[in-house]
């Protein structure tokens, strides 16, 4: 039956009937109807969402959509952890900023500044202070991230992340993403003696091998292979908020020496341990153990009692780090041995390094303990 034009474009009588004709997804569609009003609202309503379509999607779907499906850049599995955090950081800081109704086609350079601008002069919940640095750079992160993945797909220019500069930091100092604090030989063997004899085994291991906290926790007995030449351990999974995981990357699965003299504690313990998939450390209460604790309870103390501030839980990472590298450890060692994703990151964060091989080991006189030094001595 032929259509019949009426007096709205788009929509036609057959018959009885009503016929509204649009266009979606690069074809015609056509939808039929009981009366002229429905079609034509149909028509109206159709012709709305291909409008919508043709505008891109706004900042807070597209933000919020990304961020579900957020897989990294392609080499390794996104964490739920930092999929939360990242949707956390967007919904308190960005899109707060944004209006709702903001296209990512209509960003532009002038309001990733004004959001940049805005977070430097925001205060924060805690004490009603300015954002710290790190804060800042924690907040800017997902929406670099993705609005590079917006510029892949064709809505947003290559170039719109550009306008995401830190700020130069208060004062006029030079901006630091974080402020990495390392402690030498001497200063580390002062808080290591410091730590009670329970806790001592656990910040020997972290200082000896650099492990993340999150790392340490997760080793179970079968990780460690003591009676080895040399001795190591396996890092295969990560302990976050409660929930076990991979490694933060795949460069985050490797394998790591130990000293002798640190397999030789090892073993001591693991003489009373009966199931290998146990937790090589845990609470009092057979439980893995809680990284708030630990700095609050063992470490903050310690450090205080050696006159030591500013230590945290990764300074022993750091401070690992450095001593590798004074014992010759070139970029690519550095980098495998810490779990990198890459030689270059190692060198940002690490500063120079020079050639030679990764060395042996850390041992008791490397930590600052030297001989007749008993662990956990006040």
């Amino acid at each position: 039956m032929l259509l019949e034009r009426t007096r709205h474009p788009g929509v036609y009588r057959r018959g009885s009937k009503y016929v509204a004709i649009y266009r979606s997804g690069g074809r015609q569609h056509k939808q039929s109807a009981d009366t002229f009003a429905e079609a034509r609202a149909i028509k109206l309503a159709r012709d709305a969402e291909a409008a919508e379509l043709r505008l891109g999607p706004t900042l807070h779907d597209y933000a919020l959509s990304w961020v579900d499906g957020h897989r990294g850049q392609g080499r390794d599995s996104v964490r739920e952890q930092t999929r939360a955090e990242y949707r956390r950081l967007l919904t308190t800081f960005a899109l707060q900023y944004f209006a709702k109704n903001l296209r990512v086609v209509d960003l532009n350079r002038r309001q990733l500044l004004g959001f940049v601008s805005w977070l430097t002069n925001r205060r924060s919940s805690r004490g009603g202070r300015s954002l710290s640095d790190r804060s800042i750079r924690n907040a800017v992160t997902p929406l670099q991230a993705c609005l590079d993945a917006a510029a892949t797909e064709g809505l947003a220019s290559p170039d719109l992340t550009r306008a995401l500069l830190l700020p130069a930091r208060r004062g006029g100092r030079r901006w630091e993403v974080s402020e990495r604090r390392f402690l030498t030989r001497e200063a580390l063997g002062r808080l290591l003696r410091e730590i009670p004899d329970s806790d001592q085994l656990l910040f020997v291991l972290l200082a000896s091998t650099g492990l993340r906290i999150s790392e340490a926790i997760a080793l179970r007995w079968c990780d460690l292979d003591l009676d080895d030449s040399p001795p190591r351990l396996r890092i295969r999974r990560a302990l976050v908020d409660g929930v076990m995981s991979a490694p933060k990357s795949r460069h985050g699965a490797r394998v790591i020496p130990l000293s002798d003299e640190l397999a030789a504690d090892l073993r001591e313990q693991y003489q009373s341990v009966i199931d290998p998939e146990v937790l090589v450390f845990r609470n009092g209460a057979g439980q893995p153990v809680s990284p708030t604790n630990l700095r609050n309870r063992v470490l903050k103390p310690a450090a205080a009692r050696a006159g030591l501030a500013g230590i945290g839980l990764h300074t022993f990472r750091h401070t690992c780090a450095g001593l590798l590298i004074e014992q010759g450890a070139n970029p690519l060692r550095l980098q495998r041995w810490m779990g990198h994703h890459s030689a270059a990151y190692t060198l940002d964060a690490y500063g120079h390094l020079v050639d030679g091989d990764v060395g042996v080991a850390l041992n008791r006189g490397d930590l600052g303990l030297g001989d007749g030094e008993t662990a956990g001595q006040g």
